[in-house]
């Protein structure tokens, strides 16, 4: 049986019957053509970039503290991008950005008889502490004559090649304190995890605005104020607990990220 040019009489995936555009079963393509570099570039883009009209719809109420979740936790879903897909498009435009507008970062280290070289930052230890000299004596057999500017730019690099991985797996923990904080609300942990997410894709979101400045006061502060907004609006309860709780969570989660990024680095050397 002859068919049209560019169709097909079944669905080549499932075998049913189909004579629309798209197979009634399945909803694969019915239309025959060889692939072209811009479907696979739009594939690409659709899995892993959420740029459809929902993304600004979803932008404009991510933008109002705690909504977008309220949202999600109503059913409204398919209406906005999901959580995760969300986040993962705004990490990628963070870390973009953040690579363009890298901060400013020097090393100073210092080598034994107290001969230093490198910037103004003096990497130096105390008698007694033994992993920070093993740190020391370790950038010193590693980097040898390099400039503290140098080796400031290759621990960065490394940092900011590892640093997404180590976010990742920080929301999770992020989700953890807030369901601490709220212990006695009805939401499980799957729920506060929805909330760690959209919290970290409007934070990423700020940091690509206010990265150019290349000062950390312009993101850190916004986020903590949008992070108490935010819990006050979902989770309820009076606005100076959710300040008072939206502060704990703050300090302690700004010390696990610094925590990661020690971490990251330290091995960068000593590995």
């Amino acid at each position: 049986m002859s068919t049209s040019a560019g169709a097909i009489a079944g669905c080549r995936n499932c075998g049913a019957a189909a004579d629309g555009k798209y197979c009634p079963e399945c909803g694969q393509e019915t239309a025959l053509h060889p692939p072209s570099a811009l479907e696979f570039l739009h594939e690409f883009i659709g899995h892993y970039v959420a740029l459809e009209g929902a993304l600004w719809r979803t932008l404009k109420t991510l933008a109002r503290p705690g909504r977008l979740t309220l949202e999600y936790f109503a059913g409204r879903r398919r209406t906005y991008v999901l959580p995760l897909r969300l986040y993962l498009t705004a990490s990628i435009v963070f870390f973009l950005v953040a690579r363009v507008f890298p901060p400013p970062a020097e090393v100073h280290v210092v080598r034994p008889g107290n001969a230093t070289f490198g910037g103004p930052v003096t990497f130096d230890c105390k008698p007694g502490q033994t992993v920070c000299t093993r740190i020391r004596q370790r950038m010193i057999d590693r980097f040898g004559a390099m400039t503290g500017p140098k080796v400031a730019d290759y621990l960065m690099g490394r940092l900011a090649a590892l640093f997404p991985y180590a976010m990742f797996v920080l929301v999770p923990v992020f989700a953890l304190l807030t369901s601490a904080a709220y212990w006695n609300r009805p939401y499980n942990y799957g729920e506060h995890l929805v909330f760690a997410l959209h919290y970290h894709a409007a934070a990423f979101l700020m940091g690509a605005l206010v990265a150019p400045l290349r000062d950390m006061t312009f993101w850190v502060l916004p986020s903590i104020a949008y992070l108490m907004f935010a819990m006050w609006r979902v989770f309820g309860g009076r606005w100076w607990l959710a300040i008072a709780r939206g502060t704990c969570i703050s300090f302690a989660y700004l010390a696990l990220i610094f925590a990661s990024m020690l971490v990251i680095v330290t091995a960068t050397v000593l590995l």
